[in-house]
Parts: C-alpha cells; sequence; structure tokens
C-alpha cells in the first residue's frame, strides 16, 4: 500500500504576479466588460480600476504605506471590492473583520493588528436581521475620544454610506467620505512608488475560531491569487460566467474564490445582498442568468426552501451551470435535491482552510457521484497532502488510514500575527530524512498542520472524517461525529443535526445529539433522563403529541437508526430538541457551544433532581 501522500500537477508554472497587476491586465483587456453587480451597482473593469485608484490615492493622501493595516468591516458591499483592489495596489494589508463582531472583538482584532484605518459602512447588515446602526454599535471605536482610549494605532475613518436616508455624517464627525474620495480623485491613476513583491503579504484573515480564539492568518498575493485562479480552473470559469457569491467577502471563501476568482478570469461577480438572503439569491440567479453559484450547506438549504416555497420551477435554473459548497458536511440527500431543483449537477465539494489561502482540493464536474458524496475532491495543483499520524506528526500513514491532515506548498501561510507560539504550533518543520523512509518524497519542507482527521483513499481521493478536537473517545474508543451526523441527516423528519461529546464519568465521554426537527415533524418525548427540550417557544415551533402517520419522531426513533448502522457505542446517550445550532458567519457548527449548553443542560437537570429528593426527604 502507498504511503498517504498526494501532490497536484505541477506541469503549468504558478503565476508570478500581484494582485494589482492581474487586475491591470484585465482591465486593459476587457475594460467594459461587467465586473460587479448588485441590486444597486453596475462596475466595469474600466470602472473598477479607476475607482480603486482613487481609493489607492486616499489612502496614501493619509500616509498609509506598504505593509499598514486597513481593517474593514463590511457586508458585500461593491465598494468592498473596490477597496480591496486599493490595498492590493497601495501594497497595505487588508484585514477582513466580520460584521457579527461585537465591538469588543472588533477593538481586540485592531489592536492586535495595529490597524491604522477602519473602512466600515453607516449601516450593518445581517442575515434575516434588520440592519443595525454602525454608531451605536461601534460607538466606542467611532467616537475619536474613546477610539484615542481604546484602539490608539486607529487614526482613520473611511466610511461607505450604505443607509436609505444618507444623513449619518453628523454621526462620523472626523470620517473620509468614500464618495467624496472618490470625486477628489476622480481620472487619477495611482502609481506606486514601491515595488510590490507577489510574495508580500496582502491580508490578514482572522480564522473562524469554532474550537479555539481566533488566529491572525498572513496570506500573499501568490498565495490568495493563485489559489484562486488554480479553483476557477477546476470550475472551467470563463469571462462569460456570472458567479453569485452568497457567503460575506470578509470570509476567505468570498474574498479569494469570489472576488479575486471572478476578476482572475474577467467574469462577473454577482453580490445578491449586502448580507445572506435566500430570496435575493433565487431573484439575482434568475434575473442575471447566473453560472456559477458559491455557499455553505446551509445557505443551499435555505435557498432549496426558498425554491419550493415560492414554487420556482427547476427551469428557471437553466443558467446554472456550476458552484462550490463546502464548510461542513454535505449530505448526499441535499446534493440530489439542488440538482433535481436548481440544476447544479455540477456542485464541487471543496476543503481547506483560512491559513491555506484556503482551498487544497476540490471534486471535478467529471467525477462520478460516489466522488462528489464522499470526499472533497483530489489535490489541487502545485499543492501536497499527506495524513500523518496523530502522535508523530513526522509519521506518514498509509492511504486507507485515518490521521492528522498536512499541507505544503505555495499556498501555506506565512504564519500568525506577532504570533510566534501559535504559529509554531502550526507547522512541521521535516528535515531531508524522514523516518517512514521517504526523504526524496516530499517538495514542501515546511507542513501547515489542519487539525482536521483525513484519509486518503488508494484512489487518491481525499476524505475528511472529522475535527481531531471533536473525535469523541468513549471508553478508549474513537466515534466519529461526522459518521453520525450523516446518517441522521438522512432522516426526512430532520432538519439539522450536530453531534458532540459531553463529559461522563463511566466512559470519559458519550455521543450526544444536538437536534433541529423539521417544522412538519411532531416530537413525540419519551420523558426520560436523557432527552432535553431546549426549543424556543412560539406559535410556528415543531409541535409535541401524536401526529398523522410518517411525522413522528422519537428520540428512540434517532437512537435506532444509530444503533442498526453504526453500532451501540455510536448510539447518542443523550438528545437535546434545539431551536437552533450555534453557527460562524460563515455556517460553520460551533460545537464548543453546544458542549457550554450541554453540560449546563446536565447540570441544572441534575440540581433539580437534588431538590427534589430533598423535598421527598423531609
Amino acid at each position: 500500500m502507498a504511503l498517504a501522500y498526494v501532490q497536484g500537477p505541477t506541469n503549468e508554472p504558478l503565476l508570478e504576479e500581484t494582485i494589482a497587476g492581474r487586475l491591470a491586465t484585465v482591465a486593459t483587456k476587457s475594460p467594459d466588460r461587467i465586473a460587479i453587480l448588485t441590486s444597486t451597482a453596475r462596475i466595469t473593469y474600466r470602472q473598477l480600476d479607476e475607482q480603486s485608484d482613487a481609493i489607492a490615492l486616499s489612502l496614501h493622501g493619509l500616509g498609509l504605506r506598504p505593509s499598514d493595516r486597513v481593517a474593514a468591516c463590511l457586508g458585500n458591499l461593491a465598494e468592498y471590492v473596490v477597496v480591496i483592489y486599493a490595498c492590493a495596489k497601495l501594497g497595505a494589508i487588508l484585514v477582513p473583520l466580520s460584521t457579527a463582531y461585537t465591538e469588543t472583538q472588533l477593538v481586540s482584532a485592531i489592536n492586535h493588528i495595529s490597524a491604522s484605518c477602519l473602512v466600515l459602512s453607516t449601516e450593518i447588515s445581517m442575515p434575516y436581521k434588520a440592519p443595525k446602526s454602525a454608531r451605536e454599535h461601534f460607538g466606542g471605536v467611532i467616537a475619536k475620544e474613546s477610539r484615542n482610549i481604546k484602539a490608539p494605532s486607529l487614526k482613520h475613518l473611511l466610511v461607505i454610506d450604505n443607509s436609505l436616508s444618507k444623513s449619518h455624517s453628523e454621526h462620523f464627525p472626523d470620517a473620509i467620505w468614500y464618495y467624496d474620495t472618490l470625486g477628489k480623485h476622480h481620472g487619477q491613476k495611482f502609481k506606486q512608488r514601491t515595488t510590490l513583491d507577489p510574495t508580500d503579504i496582502i491580508s490578514i484573515q482572522f480564522t473562524s475560531g469554532t474550537t479555539s480564539a481566533p488566529k491572525a492568518a498572513c496570506l500573499t498575493h501568490r498565495g490568495l491569487l493563485n489559489n484562486a485562479f488554480l479553483v476557477g480552473e477546476r470550475m472551467k470559469l470563463t469571462q462569460t460566467d456570472v458567479l453569485c457569491c452568497a457567503p460575506p467577502i470578509f470570509h476567505a471563501f468570498a474574498l479569494v474564490l469570489g472576488v479575486l476568482g471572478t476578476m482572475a478570469f474577467g467574469c462577473t461577480l454577482l453580490l445578491p445582498s449586502e448580507s445572506f438572503s435566500s430570496k435575493a439569491v433565487i431573484d439575482a440567479v434568475i434575473e442575471h442568468s447566473a453560472t456559477v453559484l458559491y455557499g455553505v450547506p446551509t445557505m443551499f438549504l435555505a435557498e432549496l426552501e426558498e425554491a419550493i416555497q415560492r414554487s420556482v420551477e427547476s427551469s428557471s435554473f437553466s443558467s446554472l451551470r456550476t458552484g462550490l459548497i463546502g464548510g461542513s458536511i454535505i449530505p448526499p440527500v441535499l446534493r440530489a435535491k439542488l440538482r433535481d431543483r436548481m440544476n447544479l449537477s455540477g456542485l464541487l465539494n471543496m476543503y481547506g482552510m483560512t491559513e491555506a489561502s484556503p482551498i487544497t482540493c476540490t471534486t471535478c464536474l467529471d467525477d462520478d457521484i460516489e466522488k462528489h458524496n464522499n470526499t472533497v475532491g483530489s489535490v489541487l495543483p502545485h499543492t501536497e497532502l499527506r495524513v500523518v499520524s496523530r502522535s508523530n506528526c513526522h509519521q506518514t500513514l498509509l492511504r486507507g488510514k485515518r490521521g492528522e491532515l498536512l499541507i505544503g506548498g505555495y499556498l501555506v501561510m506565512k504564519g500568525y500575527w506577532e504570533d510566534e507560539k501559535r504559529t509554531s504550533e502550526a507547522f512541521v518543520i521535516e528535515a531531508d530524512n524522514h523516518s517512514d523512509g521517504s526523504n526524496s518524497t516530499y517538495k514542501a519542507k515546511v507542513w501547515l498542520r489542519t487539525g482536521d482527521e483525513a484519509v486518503i483513499r488508494p484512489d487518491g481521493m481525499i476524505q475528511i472524517t472529522g475535527r481531531i478536537k471533536d473525535i469523541i473517545i468513549r471508553g478508549g474508543e474513537n466515534i466519529y461525529p461526522s459518521e453520525i451526523e450523516n446518517l441522521l441527516l438522512q432522516h426526512e423528519l430532520i432538519s439539522s443535526i450536530a453531534i458532540v461529546g459531553l463529559p461522563d464519568d463511566h466512559y470519559g465521554e458519550v455521543v450526544s445529539a444536538f437536534v433541529i426537527a423539521h417544522e412538519r415533524a411532531v416530537i413525540a418525548q419519551d420523558h426520560d433522563m436523557s432527552a432535553f427540550d431546549l426549543r424556543v417557544k412560539s406559535k410556528s415551533s415543531t409541535s409535541h403529541g401524536v401526529g398523522p402517520s410518517g411525522t413522528v419522531l422519537t428520540e428512540e426513533d434517532i437512537r435506532d437508526k444509530v444503533r442498526a448502522t453504526l453500532g451501540r457505542s455510536s448510539t447518542p446517550k443523550f438528545i437535546f430538541w434545539v431551536s437552533q445550532i450555534p453557527l460562524t458567519a460563515t455556517g460553520k457548527i460551533e460545537k464548543y457551544k453546544l458542549r457550554d449548553i450541554g453540560q449546563a443542560a446536565l447540570k441544572k437537570r441534575s440540581e433539580n433532581l437534588e431538590l427534589d429528593q430533598g423535598s421527598v426527604q423531609r
């Protein structure tokens, strides 16, 4: 059996140019082609080049220079894309920040990277919520007096007025206004006085932090631009494509594969809304005949439900030919529904992480359904992957064995910003000779630890079996949450599910399931001590009691399904009925929060039992 190591093709060289250099080439070649489409904007590549020149001139006039950090807390606005390219031209390091941040989180991020400029909008859009005022939400950063104390490095605010009233100037007294800047520098070319290098850091991306505090990954022009280009080649992008990008630009998925990916091929980036809206996505795809659609599973599920509720015919999506889905488990049943209802037969799986610029492997358009259902695809060009022992990161396992996935190649980050300890922990440095005898096998000397457990199959396809930190060790036996989740997502009455391990005195950990039932399900609880109803009660809550045949869901239904397929040890001991599962802004399940919720529920029940027993004894 071969070693669990794969290397992507290297017959075509990597792009050796900066992001600004690539934009200049595209704008010269296709100046009148549409670069960005939103509900309110239509920007050509010529205009994108001109507007990013104007913003770069403004930032330079404020004193910003190459390597200075520009933080941006924005929704999916056309202006955000312009700012991205302005920073690329100036050589400033763009630091995208989540719009879900609290003021405390925003201040912490700004201080960590010593940002000298913050770009924000007057209103912050959030999925399924009314916009919130940036002045009210981030008041301590916007007011100059408190800003000098809370974030002393922050000298400038560049503000985009995205409100309907356009009357917020008095709330940002010392701000530089985006559209004033465009007018001031209209028609002026920005000329870089310093030579930029493709290996320069162009973006610092805060990781989503599903298992720990966010880390600030330093990424280069070379890493981001080539990743965007190579993924686009897998999708066979051309300048005629219209790519509908639903994920937030502050995440590497949309920033690299959406913003940079469309530019790399000279095609159109379609931003359906400032924050995710399934209605806006469906409308945008149909109105603009989108050919490509991006999202995470929760987004695609919401879009599918929107299409079904509105009785949108599958023929309305005839323009869609491909897309990317990633971020968590993709149930085969969801893939089949997307194919049948939304014409997404060419939907590609992908796997990556922020620190890898971000994508390492995808499926291909001509892969068979087995590969799409069971793998995250094959390794991308100029990328190396290997699976190593969890107890010895220098020992490469054999194909078919589970272990930690390592990444090597051009795409690996330079490190975490001003965090030597966590940078050191993230890398495996290989000597010329390896303990497995494969001294001539690897090109990479620096390998990125993913923290993900994976298998490289004999055919070279990659399977991600879960986060190593999420693996449940029950009585010494490894239980894999993804296997249980995949199985239960096949149940027609289960809308969403997350499996976590909770502490147990006897086994160490036990399997626990957090379940969102389908809206038509009737939950018939067994009222045993291992089930918890944590749902928010409302008129629309899933009902209790006896329902029509085929709509009743019980705890034992869940346990029986797991027990019959995966065995007793994988069967959930505790089941929590919930209204929602905590997600990051990019749709990843925050399992550490579920563990906290589960432990709190167990503790509360234990305390109530003690009180009840005390009452009986008295």
